[in-house]
């Protein structure tokens, strides 16, 4: 049906209300004061991944400490989340804290200064019974370059640099010998403290290389310039300097830890060295990897160093002369992974050391639809259940660390790859993981991903978040180009729109070249349920349509466009239960450009309304059209203004917004406003802009 070109009252626009509540992760409409703020979980009450996976490997997760980056959102610091590492894992590694850049001091005689908050986080662990991950001793990123200069004083192009990234000058440089010196005194010296402050045992691993794989080069070595000063041998020595450095302290320091360095076995106290690297599953990487550790004879018949270290009949490589116990597989994944080629690097990787370890494991979003949470979840339950598997047939993986705690504290947090929301709710993802440990089904279903469905309203006004005015992207509430060629470029412009009272007013324009280069929403959320859904669309074109897109496209409505004004759509739809995807879209009969705004998704609880034309899947008859046309009364605007886009007026109307919320009704007689829901999803962070139900409706539920 199409119904008058009427105004929306601003009471509805994106972020008229008293409070905006954000959400971070995908929670299917809950709602908290504010994203940093932690929902009310009973942690204590979710399952033991350490438990679960006991007979198999260790489980843990990557943290940092507010008091590094003095940032409220990190781990070590804040109660719940402290809760939240302690209950579920086992297992910790410091995200930065104990990099080298954050704790090397050439003013130091040992090079070394240790970063407070790597204090912090191993008195953390020591005190909670959790075992942690060293990461990590060299690299090539986050390394002061100064430790490559002479007199410590890094140049590029003459001037004085601390870029990890800078292009140091060649006469600059330290020699090959002074920067093994370097290296050597660094790793000792950082090994001595974590000895002799009593963390040996809490240590149990340390990536003593990270990252020195580059697959393109003849050689298979990175151009760093560790590599460009030593030489590819820079890896043995590296190696070797660790495993003298715990050889030497676990002895010095035995009585610490009620050891007898004569008689008792000190294993206990001596950490795991791995090699760390990352896209380790592609053949040609693992094949330089697996080269560089185990077959490339860097001390052949031990002729360029000797020490009591090496094996007596080692064959000269890093592994052979007993310098390795294992591999890290870092694991950044999509849920689009082959997990067959994943696990095939980890038999590879099994075959060659004494312990394979995954060190950052999480999986990124590919979907930005609904299906979002449910891909990522039947990623995860594969995942971990052909782990398992590996395990038993004999796969040497030994611990599995998730590289970080909650999506929003991710360093990929526009993928949201891990395991809990920013409110320490447990992800399906998670529920996955538990399942796959149980040996259970994968039995979720999409409903079951979603959580609470709300009706929706996209006004495309900026809203407030953190006190800051913030712009409507189309992608992020859904709205993506729709086409067979050229796709419609989707962009907000000012004062042509249709919302009432806004303080400038923002619509969203389809700029296209064809006919079929339109946009579309996507309603995929509302599975099972019978919607109304409707549009206001200005347009130069004739005609104005609006279907859908389930598996193929079905036109639903054809209706008049109305010169120089707002024609309103409205259609009512049951998506499909079983659909993998469902859109809504607008196109017209040319290829002009179209306006549209203030597009709302109301759920019908009862079915659909009485009178109304309801279209459920596989109604593919003639296209509905209705020509039933009302009075002009819409907002045309300035054309000439769609680019005068500024944050100021964007800061302007966000305050306007909030000082009219107060009170204001909206479409639909009395649907009130309670609240925008922030809602983050997907590979590029996709998000709904969602409106509570009308305060009516909820007194009544």
């Amino acid at each position: 049906m199409l119904r008058n070109g009427k105004k929306f009252r601003r009471g509805i626009g994106a972020v008229a209300m008293a409070a905006v509540m954000a959400v971070s992760g995908l929670t299917g409409g809950k709602i908290t004061a504010k994203a940093a703020e932690m929902a009310d979980v009973d942690i204590a009450s979710y399952e033991r991944l350490d438990e679960l996976y006991g007979d198999y490997f260790k489980f843990g997760a990557a943290c940092e400490a507010i008091s590094h980056w003095n940032d409220g959102g990190k781990e070590i610091g804040n109660p719940q989340k402290e809760e939240l590492l302690s209950t579920v894992f086992n297992s910790i590694t410091c995200g930065n804290e104990m990099k080298p850049a954050y704790n090397f001091d050439a003013e130091s005689e040992s090079l070394f200064k240790i970063d407070p908050a790597a204090t912090e986080m191993l008195e953390w662990a020591k005190a909670n019974h959790m075992g942690m991950r060293g990461h990590t001793l060299l690299w090539h990123a986050q390394v002061d370059p100064s430790i490559f200069a002479k007199d410590y004083t890094a140049l590029s192009n003459g001037m004085e640099t601390k870029k990890d990234t800078a292009e140091l000058d060649e006469d600059c440089l330290v020699d090959r010998d002074e920067l093994l010196r370097r290296m050597k005194t660094y790793i000792y010296s950082m090994m001595e403290y974590t000895y002799k402050e009593g963390y040996a045992e809490t240590i149990y691993a340390w990536d003593v290389v990270n990252e020195a794989a580059d697959e393109n080069q003849d050689d298979g070595f990175r151009r760093s310039y560790w590599y460009k000063i030593i030489g590819p041998d820079f890896l043995y020595y590296a190696f070797l300097y660790a495993r003298e450095a715990e050889t030497l302290y676990a002895a010095q320091y035995a009585d610490l830890y009620g050891l007898n360095a004569e008689t008792d076995d000190l294993s206990p106290i001596m950490p795991k060295l791995f090699y760390n690297d990352y896209n380790e599953w592609f053949d040609n990487k693992s094949d330089a990897i697996i080269n560089f550790l185990t077959k490339e004879k860097w001390n052949e018949n031990h002729a360029k160093v000797k020490s009591d270290v090496i094996k007596p009949d080692g064959d000269g490589t890093i592994y052979g002369d007993g310098l390795i116990d294992g591999i890290g597989m870092q694991g950044h994944l999509s849920d689009t992974q082959d997990i067959d080629q994943y696990m095939k690097a980890l038999r590879k990787y099994s075959a060659v050391v004494d312990e394979v370890q995954i060190t950052e494991l999480d999986v990124g979003c590919s979907k930005t639809d609904e299906n979002v949470w449910l891909f990522q979840a039947k990623f995860y339950y594969d995942f971990f259940a052909r782990l398992i598997e590996e395990v038993k047939a004999g796969a040497k993986l030994t611990s599995v660390t998730v590289w970080g705690l909650t999506d929003d504290a991710s360093w990929r947090r526009d993928a949201n790859p891990l395991l809990f929301t920013g409110k320490l709710e447990r992800k399906p993802a998670f529920e996955a993981v538990v399942m796959a440990a149980k040996g259970e089904e994968f039995t979720m279903t999409l409903q079951d991903t979603l959580g609470d469905v709300e009706d929706m309203l996209i006004s495309f006004e900026p809203y407030v978040e953190a006190g800051k005015a913030v712009s409507v992207e189309p992608k992020d509430v859904g709205i993506i180009g729709r086409g067979t060629g050229h796709q419609a470029k989707l962009k907000l412009v000012q004062k042509i729109n249709h919302t009432e009272d806004a303080a400038i007013g923002f619509s969203l324009k389809v700029s296209r070249q064809e006919q079929d280069a339109s946009m579309k929403l996507n309603i995929s959320r509302y599975a099972g349920m019978n919607v109304t859904v409707t549009a206001y669309v200005m347009a130069e074109d004739k005609k104005i349509r609006m279907g859908w897109e389930i598996s193929e496209s079905t036109q639903l409505l054809e209706a008049d466009a109305i010169p120089e004004d707002w024609a309103e759509l409205s259609v009512n739809v049951t998506v499909p239960e079983d659909a993998p995807a469902a859109f809504i879209y607008l196109e017209t009969d040319g290829a002009a450009d179209f306006y549209v705004d203030d597009i709302s998704v109301v759920i019908n609880e009862d079915g659909a309304p009485a009178g109304a034309e309801s279209v459920a899947a596989g109604d593919n008859g003639e296209p509905v059209t209705n020509d039933e046309e009302g009075a002009a009364t819409g907002n045309t605007g300035d054309a000439a203004a769609e680019n005068a886009e500024d944050a100021g007026n964007a800061n302007d109307a966000a305050a306007a917004d909030e000082d009219r919320a107060s009170g204001s009704t909206g479409i639909f007689g009395t649907m009130a406003v309670v609240a925008v829901i922030v809602i983050a999803a997907g590979a590029a962070g996709a998000a709904w802009y969602a409106k509570k139900k009308s305060q009516n409706k909820k007194e009544g539920e």
